[in-house]
């Protein structure tokens, strides 16, 4: 049972041989990555209050079929656990009904401007 979903039309920047991540015009592993962080991030950020969002800590995806580029692809979050300031996903994706793709997605729920204060300070470092 779905419990958000978010559809992404794939275009030419989203190639393989676009990203680099291979020589093909199909939709790259990398930017199907970023269709479910992105579909998390959005569904996370919806319980979230100004001063804070959610970064990304960890992806384990399965990219199980290619898709062409010009497809719809669908992402499906199928499963929550939240504990604490983390959140632990499970994402599908879909292609027609065809699934392409599995990941385990954890994210990590931060104040914006503590994050980006230690990041600037470890920058001078």
């Amino acid at each position: 049972m779905a419990i958000f979903s978010k559809t992404f039309d794939t275009h030419s920047e989203h190639a393989a041989n676009a990203v680099k991540s291979g020589d093909l015009n199909v939709l790259a592993t990398p930017a199907l990555a970023a269709f479910m962080e992105n579909t998390a991030f959005e569904f996370a950020s919806q319980q979230l209050d100004e001063a804070h969002t959610t970064v990304g800590s960890e992806l384990g995806l399965q990219h199980l079929a290619a898709s062409a580029i010009g497809e719809t692809v669908t992402i499906v979050i199928i499963a929550l656990k939240e504990e604490g300031h983390k959140y632990d996903f499970r994402l599908e994706a879909y292609v027609h009904d065809r699934l392409v793709a599995k990941a385990c997605h954890t994210r990590v729920r931060v104040n914006r401007q503590r994050f980006m204060q230690r990041l600037n300070s470890n920058d001078k470092k």
